[in-house]
């Protein structure tokens, strides 16, 4: 006999936190092996809210309603969260869309953007700049009353996938510096759409006063940069060249210009593998950042340069001695 659920209003706060979290988590993993099948619009956005969260309900958390969008915010009022930063004292406040029917159109404005097609081509930088705008104004929109960062992360990490990027928010949960960046930065882009249509005299004072604090650090679009990678180029990095090209034939090119620096610095450093071996490096690094950026051609001026460069180098002298000069 299988135990029934506890229910989350017998829990403490803490405990009923980690309840959720327990539950999501699962659910989350099991949408990065099966993900939604959409058009990446609110139908979509819906579903992975919905899947994520559609265990609390019946874990007694009453006030989950999975799939759904929040409801309207009344006239003269706005939805405005408080939010503490680990590594920053004092709070910080944001706020976000009514939830009305401007904000519904907003929302759907927004998603025209998210199609992977259309996405597939962009050079990095570009696409990083097209994803962050597309994150900030869901974000801003804020459609579900909770769970909006965990669905707006699986929902862009999706969609970046399937437009032939890597997009790691991973990264940003592994130390509280990481999280309280991505808190600033998102919060830095959402106060700055929230700020036109703010209707409450306080909300806007405690947002201005955020927004002050907030000055300088780096935006959405910069932070992501950290965290966007096409496809093609971590399967250069992490994968055998067999692999590698069997799920992207672009990278030809890449492993072409790869083949041509092995054998020309075997022709001109013959019997010197250590020195070989740094050319192919120098080369390696200038494909991988070419890769990195979004490019799949013309590999060539890195070989050249990483080659000028090593025949540049002065002889080394010969040692006299096997040990001469070995660090211990």
């Amino acid at each position: 006999m299988q135990n029934k659920p506890t229910a989350a209003n017998a829990l403490t706060a803490e405990q009923r936190q980690q309840l959720e979290a327990d539950y999501t988590f699962k659910r989350i993993v099991e949408l990065e092996l099966d993900p939604v099948r959409g058009n990446f619009d609110a139908a979509h956005l819906k579903e992975v809210n919905r899947r994520i969260f559609q265990d609390l309900p019946g874990a007694g958390f009453d006030d989950v309603t999975p799939g759904e969008f929040r409801k309207p915010v009344a006239d003269g009022l706005d939805w405005m969260k408080q939010r503490g930063l680990s590594t920053v004292e004092g709070p910080f406040y944001v706020a976000y869309s009514r939830m009305d029917e401007a904000a519904t159109a907003r929302l759907d404005k927004a998603l025209e953007g998210a199609k992977p097609d259309e996405l597939r081509g962009l050079k990095t930088p570009e696409f990083t700049a097209r994803l962050a705008k597309i994150y900030a104004e869901l974000d801003y929109v804020h459609p579900f009353s909770d769970g909006n960062s965990r669905t707006l992360r699986t929902f862009t990490k999706q969609l970046a996938k399937e437009a032939g990027y890597e997009l790691d928010w991973e990264r940003f949960g592994r130390s509280d510096v990481g999280r309280d960046l991505l808190y600033i930065a998102r919060d830095r882009s959402v106060i700055e759409l929230a700020r036109p249509h703010v209707q409450h005299e306080n909300t806007m004072r405690k947002i201005l006063h955020t927004q002050d604090r907030l000055e300088g650090n780096r935006a959405l679009p910069d932070l992501l940069r950290d965290a966007v990678r096409p496809s093609r180029a971590v399967a250069f990095e992490q994968l055998s060249e067999r692999e590698a090209l069997k799920e992207h034939p672009e990278l030809q090119e890449a492993y072409k210009t790869m083949h041509a620096a092995a054998a020309y610095f075997a022709s001109k450093m013959p019997g010197k593998p250590d020195a070989q071996e740094a050319g192919i490096q120098s080369v390696m690094s200038h494909v991988q950042n070419r890769l990195n950026a979004g490019e799949t051609a013309d590999f060539h001026q890195g070989r050249e340069s990483a080659a000028q460069a090593k025949e540049k180098q002065p002889t080394q002298p010969e040692r006299t001695a096997p040990d001469a000069g070995r660090d211990r």
